[in-house]
Order: C-alpha cells, then structure tokens, then sequence
C-alpha cells in the first residue's frame, strides 16, 4: 500500500475543477507516476505542491497551514 498525499487537484470532486490554487490533473499525475518510478518501494508519493502540508507539524508551520486551508 502507497500513501499519495496530494494537493488540491483541479477535478469535479470537490469542484475544484476552476480552482487556480488547485494543480491541474495531468500535473500532478505525471508528478506522481515520476515518483513511483524513481521509487517503487516507496511507502508515501508527496508531489511538491503537497510537501508544505506534509511537512507542516515538523517544520512548526501547521497552525498557520491549517488556517489558510480553512479559509480556501
């Protein structure tokens, strides 16, 4: 079993398919599928624009993450 954290994706479901914060589809999953390749022993697929989430507790930034995905 692979973890895929991703960002927002711009598909319908959760309409967020107009969303200019959002990545487009084909972004991330060519991103993804790049980072299985390199790592098909991986445990968890963080595309870049995911990391700041990811990371948000280990570098002290989750409250201010949390508040701005709060108020996307």
């Amino acid at each position: 079993m692979i973890e895929v954290v991703p960002p927002g994706v711009r598909t319908t479901l959760l309409g967020q398919q107009d969303s200019d914060q959002s990545m487009p589809l084909d972004d991330f999953l060519t991103e993804a599928l790049d980072l299985l390749r390199e790592k098909p022993e991986a445990k968890e697929l963080v595309v870049e624009r995911a990391r700041f989430i990811r990371d948000a507790v280990a570098n002290g930034s989750y409250d201010d993450v949390l508040a701005m995905i709060a108020s996307s």
